[in-house]
């Protein structure tokens, strides 16, 4: 299926992403994570392109595929800062993944980075009108991996960047209003009633389950095929490792300034 450019987010923006992510169809397929935001993510695209989710990523454990709805198919990881391959993402990391729709390629410095989720990226790539969205709508939006923080954190010293972003993704006019009859405090109990700070998990068995009981999970079940090993190291340390062997990297992300997390493989198991 393919759709039309929107009108949503800043052509600067837009013209610096691969173009991939305007064909999915029934020949691919979406690896779920672990939160909400890959969730909501996730469900957004089965609708809209009539894809499965067929493979589930735990940071801890590794990547999960249904072999059935996998099969001669090629993934598009949700949320996930693969290395390399297609992948919707909102994280920074030193790796550059040329597949990866990641509006973090506009940034030139850790603190100017998008620090939004994964949900309202996608929603700016495929939507041009946000007139749509209710208050509450947009305040989840907000809440999905605490994209209002910014706004309030060192009493607003970096305030302009989160402003930045809510334009160049197209919510311009939209989130200020509500950030500025609110205090940090509103968003996290909204959050909180919301469920959006739930995780989703993978039992033993190979099967999807989560706290929040009224939500569609796949109920058929996942097969490891990529265990990890998950380490935290310093930038330079991180450096190190991807220069010794940068295939032995599955995901990298900076979530603090020179702060990495790093899944590394371990044995493939056939």
């Amino acid at each position: 299926m393919e759709v039309d450019i929107p009108l949503a987010i800043d052509q600067s923006i837009l013209s610096k992403l691969p173009k991939w992510y305007l064909h999915l169809n029934s020949n691919n397929y979406l690896v779920l994570s672990n939160d909400f935001d890959s969730y909501l993510s996730c469900n957004f695209l089965k609708n809209k392109f009539e894809v499965e989710i067929g493979g589930f990523y735990s940071f801890d454990k590794g990547l999960y595929l249904n072999k059935e709805r996998t099969r001669n198919k090629s993934p598009v990881y949700v949320d996930l800062s693969i290395c390399y391959g297609m992948t919707f993402d909102n994280h920074t990391s030193f790796i550059p993944n040329p597949l990866a729709v990641n509006p973090n390629i506009k940034a030139d410095a850790y603190h100017k980075r998008y620090n939004g989720g994964t949900l309202p990226l996608i929603l700016s790539i495929y939507e041009s009108d946000f007139s749509k969205f209710n208050e509450d709508q947009l305040t989840a939006l907000l809440c999905v991996d605490a994209w209002y923080k910014g706004y309030y954190n060192c009493d607003g010293k970096f305030r302009h960047i989160n402003l930045y972003w809510y334009e160049a993704l197209g919510y311009k006019g939209l989130f200020e209003p509500i950030l500025k009859s609110h205090d940090a405090q509103y968003f996290i109990d909204f959050a909180l009633n919301t469920k959006l700070t739930e995780e989703i998990y993978i039992d033993e068995h190979g099967y999807l389950y989560s706290a929040v009981k009224n939500i569609e999970l796949p109920t058929y079940k996942f097969d490891l095929v990529q265990p990890v090993t998950k380490i935290k190291a310093t930038k330079e340390e991180a450096m190190r490792k991807y220069e010794y062997n940068p295939d032995a990297i599955f995901v990298s992300a900076e979530t603090y300034q020179n702060s990495y997390i790093l899944n590394l493989k371990s044995n493939l198991i056939n």
